[in-house]
């Protein structure tokens, strides 16, 4: 890392600016402070931080310095200065005087104030406010989006207060994240996705304690970790055999994929390093959006899988566990096997009526298979909902979605399903959507696997109480629900429900300490993914939350032989270049 050396002088402008730092640094108070020079010991311009904004962002003044210590943070802003008005007090000038407070990275915090709402004059705001920090020299744009207020997250007075202008808001992130698209260097962090809760606000839109700490979080790991990003297009290559417990010579691999901050929209794609690389996808997501899949992928060349990024994003890879080379788990070329899309983009499948999709003797999938890994990837729904899918011949008696779907983004889900006598399976959205079915390998006739409806192991809303972050529940799975004492492991769908902020959950051995996580959760949204995961100690898997929020758990297939669960380890992570 590169040595940071603080100046000698840290003023902040702004309604009200306290400096109050350690190491000889001035403390300055006023109503309105200028910025001053710092001293002659400059942190390196990759050290360097400068926020504009208005008096939103100004609530972080302080705790995003404290949050990001081995930077030089300059805070400039001022209450209710639309985006040109920043541009042209406290960027200009500075760009002007080749000023030492522009660095490589900025961050703009501001939209919130229109008297008269524009769209054309915001997005030459946007365009020039990026043309003047090229200008500066400033190499990654961090625009924060903007909280949309709604009623029952704020007092009666504090809605009353942002009648006037609180609806143009999602008006503005919808401006920014078409700027996203226009600008390459243009990072949006997503305030409005974190900020969806009722407490971290004192009256709509500004920050007390705890948002101030969010917002400063969320902003310093951007900060942190975007000179890191894996390029629009990039291949990563990682070595999972011969590594972590994986030996030389397996055959698959089960991981968990995760993105964090990509840039816009986007997929991802995992196959075996040497063969070609699919049309398929195995984890679909928007913008700023932090989202988890599993997959089981072959193991390719050197002992390494590939994974596709299709935008600008940080890329994650946990290993779950391994089938071994003589396992009865047989690898196909990744193959869509159902698009919804295919004819007709517009026409979007009704809702509630079954999808028939015939998923043997197709891709190499051989008749009779006992069961088959897919994906299912929900697309083009304008409503939230859920997703179902089962044997054709034999419908959900008590139905677990494998999906559960946001508006606004494409939401996968991996599965091990069993097929109908016929070869097919049914997937049933909750509301109209589209449908996208990928396959990766199957288990043929006969194999150590038991394929089986949804059965709920765990639900903590039945007891009330909303588990506390960073407790264990412990879920016996062996001896219990169908799976024998000798299972080496569990299919299980884990599902965080009504989440009080965002974070993690993660599902691992018990008696095993995981430094992973399962998925990834936003306030109050319902999330879903499903791990393989082996038994630990007393024959249970434990499952950990980093926030406080309802889980339930679900089985719905158990391996006796050929996989290999292992703790889960972290294979590759590009935040850590």
């Amino acid at each position: 890392m590169t040595e940071m050396r603080l100046g000698k002088h840290w003023v902040f402008k702004g309604l009200l600016a306290v400096a109050v730092m350690t190491g000889g640094l001035t403390i300055t108070t006023s109503t309105e402070v200028r910025a001053a020079r710092p001293g002659p010991e400059i942190a390196d311009a990759p050290n360097r931080v400068f926020m504009m904004t208005d008096s939103v962002g100004l609530g972080v003044r302080g705790v995003l310095q404290s949050t990001l210590p081995e930077y030089q943070v300059v805070i400039d802003g001022y209450p209710a200065l639309m985006v040109h008005q920043l541009e042209e007090r406290m960027l200009r000038p500075r760009v002007l005087s080749n000023s030492t407070d522009l660095g490589d990275t900025a961050v703009v915090a501001a939209g919130y104030n229109y008297r008269y709402w524009d769209p054309a004059s915001f997005d030459r705001d946007i365009d020039n406010m990026i043309g003047s920090l090229r200008e500066g020299g400033v190499k990654h744009i961090i625009w924060v989006t903007l909280r949309e207020v709604k009623r029952e997250y704020v007092s009666a007075s504090a809605w009353k207060g942002i009648q006037p202008y609180y609806w143009y808001f999602p008006a503005v992130n919808e401006h920014l994240r078409r700027a996203a698209d226009r600008h390459p260097d243009l990072i949006l962090a997503d305030w409005a996705a974190i900020s969806d809760r009722p407490d971290v606000t004192y009256d709509a839109i500004h920050l007390n304690t705890l948002g101030a700490a969010l917002y400063s979080e969320m902003i310093a790991n951007l900060v942190r970790t975007v000179k890191n990003w894996r390029p629009a297009g990039a291949i990563s290559k990682i070595t999972v055999a011969g590594t972590g417990g994986v030996p030389v010579g397996a055959k698959a691999v089960a991981v968990n994929l995760t993105v964090t901050s990509p840039r816009s929209e986007g997929f991802l794609t995992a196959w075996a390093c040497g063969a070609a690389q699919p049309a398929t996808s195995n984890l679909n997501f928007a913008g700023g959006q932090t989202v988890a899949v599993s997959a089981i992928v072959a193991v390719g060349q050197g002992g390494q899988i590939c994974v596709f990024n299709s935008v600008a994003t940080h890329v994650i890879v946990d290993v779950q566990g391994y089938f071994a080379g003589d396992s009865s788990y047989r690898t196909v070329s990744p193959s869509r096997l159902a698009d919804t899309r295919a004819l007709d983009p517009t026409v979007i499948h009704p809702a509630g009526e079954p999808l028939i999709v015939r998923i043997v003797d197709r891709a190499g999938i051989a008749a009779g298979a006992d069961g088959v890994a897919i994906n299912v990837t929900i697309a083009d729904n304008s409503t939230a909902g859920f997703a179902l899918v089962y044997p054709c011949d034999a419908p959900q008696a008590t139905p677990i979605a494998l999906v559960n779907y946001i508006p606004g983004t494409a939401t996968p889900n991996f599965g091990i399903v069993k097929p109908a006598a016929d070869g097919t399976i049914c997937i049933r959205t909750s509301s109209a959507a589209s449908i996208i079915v990928d396959a990766f390998g199957f288990f043929p006739a006969g194999s150590p696997i038991t394929v089986t409806a949804p059965t709920r192991l765990v639900d903590t809303r039945s007891g009330g109480a909303v588990p506390s972050a960073l407790s264990d529940i412990v879920v016996p799975v062996t001896g219990g629900a169908g799976l024998p004492t000798n299972a080496t492991a569990a299919v299980v769908m884990v599902t965080a429900a009504s989440p009080s902020g965002s974070g993690w959950v993660a599902a691992f051995p018990c008696g095993t300490s995981s430094q992973t996580s399962t998925l990834n959760v936003v306030t109050g949204r319902a999330t879903t993914n499903t791990a393989i995961v082996a038994p630990g100690a007393g024959g249970a898997i434990c499952v950990r939350a980093s926030v406080s929020t309802h889980i339930l758990v679900d089985v719905s297939a158990w391996i006796v032989d050929g996989f290999v669960g292992l703790t889960p380890w972290r294979a590759f992570d590009s935040r850590n270049g």
